[in-house]
């Protein structure tokens, strides 16, 4: 008998409509962000026509191996795991392939001929680069380094294993010839800020380990924030597990190497990246604008219409420009003899960072730290090359005092959300979870909120209003201000950011007095309602009680 009730079990969850239903569970519940369209897998396994039972997949949704976070039945119920799995099973059909690449051992003569053919672009691209070509083209090399004019030297001649590993080049393979541009790049986290807060660390981990990742569909990620991130340190261990050949962290991202970012693959020409658009793909947007800061201001014009004409293959220690671009800004230094240097650590002349020093609850001019002071001056030696360090000085103090009157609007809004979060007028235990994102922590605006987690930067989704309201303020209008002053944009540092700062501020002074009178309301209310009987059934009493006393004086 229970074999027939299985059978019929099993009969149902075949039918079309609950593998329909599947399908829709699949994504609502954001399976489909770590596992894939067609559950073809990313950061989690492939998982087209499963092998797994029902069981089985409840055990592991419920109590997960490895980093998969639990599903318990109040994200995802018993019923809704038969119907993915039914939809899981379904999924019969491979995905399409229209090339076979090589496998074992290949020549170092075959990559070129072969990929000529299937990908002329990636050879001609390579072919043109200073990498290809025979003799030291950089003079940095150590003359003992193997020179790099075959694909074999950075991705091997094992296709099997090139093809396994999806053709990744380790970061520290380009430290074997540029061992001082990864120093300078990734051991001193020069494109980091140095480690950030909440005890997270540089580079990578200022991603992956921020505390919100872990709640994001990783597909998302892999589209929107990872990219950029993988600028620095996020090709070696402990993200690559040289035993399984494999990333083994919450990225479903395989495709990484900071070198790429600035200088693509396969030209790594410096050319490219000294030109502004190099950083316009990650450095732009409503939390960073610095491409549209930067080209909208008087720099910026000059680089557009003048930029052309300048000679892009001179390094930038000899360079002339008639306006600084991102790199030369960031990457030039000047030494006390005038001589120009580069190096790949961009963070030595930045003061500021991210910007987002309002959020934790500073208000305060860090320019004037010993070590502040001593960026400042670097960067200054940089303007002189085309301004009197008067100008600098008094142009880059102007924007710190900029900053600093944006962050005190900050600084308000947060005590005015620390009130609300005293007074239980926003409570983080009420909550609803947005489709496709993972259970996980409730995060608030200051510290030490019962039932929320201290995370500024995560109060972008499941929050209320007001919260939403403050996240923009402080993470898009006032560090659209601050990038618009520092790049020297009139128009980022006023109408798109200080001016939009105020307007957020206004909405969440009158927010929050509604809410406030809302909760007043709300409170009397329920105070009537609680007591409202009780006063009917006094009044009734003392009528009564008169009356009775009426009634004794006739008699």
């Amino acid at each position: 008998m229970s074999a027939l009730l299985a059978g019929v079990v099993l009969l149902l969850l075949s039918t079309p409509a609950w593998a329909d239903e599947g399908e829709r569970l699949f994504i609502l519940k954001g399976c489909i962000g770590c596992h894939g369209v067609g559950a073809h897998g990313g950061a989690g396994p492939d998982l087209a026509n499963t092998p797994l039972s029902v069981d089985q997949l409840r055990q592991q949704v419920r109590t997960p191996r490895g980093q998969m976070p639990p599903f318990p039945a109040a994200n995802v119920t018993d019923d809704q795991l038969q119907k993915i799995h039914a939809y899981l099973k379904s999924l019969t059909a491979k995905r399409d392939k229209l090339t076979e690449p090589p496998k074992g051992e290949q020549t170092a003569a075959s990559c070129v001929e072969c990929h000529r053919k299937a990908n002329p672009i990636l050879v001609a691209q390579y072919q043109s680069s200073a990498m290809f070509k025979p003799g030291r083209q950089n003079p940095r090399i150590p003359p003992t380094t193997p020179e790099a004019n075959s694909c074999a030297i950075c991705h091997g001649t094992n296709h099997t294993e090139i093809t396994h590993v999806k053709g990744r080049v380790s970061e520290k393979i380009c430290a074997a010839c540029h061992a001082e541009i990864y120093k300078e790049h990734v051991t001193d986290l020069g494109h980091s800020y140095g480690p950030g807060p909440a005890n997270i660390g540089g580079n990578w981990d200022r991603n992956i380990k921020v505390p919100h990742y872990a709640q994001m569909p990783r597909k998302v990620m892999e589209m929107g924030c990872d990219p950029c991130h993988a600028q620095a340190g996020a090709t070696d261990e402990p993200y690559w597990d040289p035993a399984k050949k494999q990333y083994v962290d919450l990225s479903s991202l395989q495709y990484r190497n900071g070198c790429i970012a600035c200088h693509t693959r396969h030209r790594f020409d410096p050319a490219e990246a000294r030109r502004a658009e190099a950083c316009m793909t990650c450095h732009m947007g409503p939390d960073h604008p610095n491409w549209e800061a930067y080209s909208t201001s008087k720099h910026g014009a000059i680089y557009l219409t003048d930029g052309p004409k300048w000679d892009w293959s001179k390094s930038m220690a000899e360079a002339s420009y008639n306006a600084p671009t991102c790199a030369y800004c960031h990457m030039v230094y000047v030494g006390k003899d005038g001589k120009r240097s580069v190096s790949h650590n961009m963070t030595k002349k930045i003061i500021w960072g991210m910007g987002i020093q309002p959020a934790v609850g500073q208000l305060e001019d860090i320019t004037q730290t010993p070590e502040n002071r001593t960026k400042r001056n670097e960067m200054i030696k940089v303007c002189l090359t085309c301004h009197s360090e008067v100008k600098a000085r008094d142009y880059l103090e102007a924007a710190d005092a900029h900053k600093l009157m944006g962050d005190a609007l900050v600084v308000e809004a947060r005590e005015t959300l620390r009130g609300l979060y005293k007074d239980k007028i926003i409570e983080p235990r009420r909550r609803a979870l947005s489709a496709g994102i993972l259970p996980g922590p409730r995060y608030t605006a200051v510290e030490d909120v019962p039932g929320g987690t201290f995370w500024p930067a995560g109060l972008y989704y499941d929050v209320q209003p007001i919260e939403r309201e403050y996240f923009d303020m402080f993470f898009f209008g006032n560090l659209k201000s601050y990038k618009g002053a520092f790049h020297m944009s009139p128009d980022y540092a006023w109408w798109y950011g200080y001016a939009e700062v105020t307007g957020h501020a206004s909405r969440i002074r009158d927010e929050a007095e509604r809410l406030r009178t809302e909760h007043r309301v709300a409170a009397r209310t329920t105070f009537m309602l609680y007591t409202g009987p009780l006063m009917v059934l006094a009044v009734v009493g003392v009528i009564w009680a008169g009356r009775a006393v009426y009634l004794r004086r006739r008699k």
